[in-house]
């Protein structure tokens, strides 16, 4: 057998080093996860803050556009 298995935190590695790879993925989104994920903050609450924010500064572009 040539393929070991990896462990869950090697898939999920591999997947956090892969993401910025989907194509028409949001790019901030995208970027949020992997920063939060990297800096040990994956969590439903953290992710739940980042996604708002997120939100929140999207709508406030729209708005300065639309004045």
């Amino acid at each position: 057998m040539d393929n070991p298995i990896k462990s869950g935190k090697d898939v999920i590695n591999d997947f956090f080093a892969e993401i910025l790879n989907v194509p028409n993925a949001d790019e901030k989104t995208v970027q949020k996860l992997v920063d939060l994920y990297g800096s040990g903050k994956f969590t439903e609450r953290q992710i739940v803050n980042a996604m708002d924010e997120l939100t929140q500064a999207e709508l406030k572009k729209i708005e300065k556009e639309d004045e």
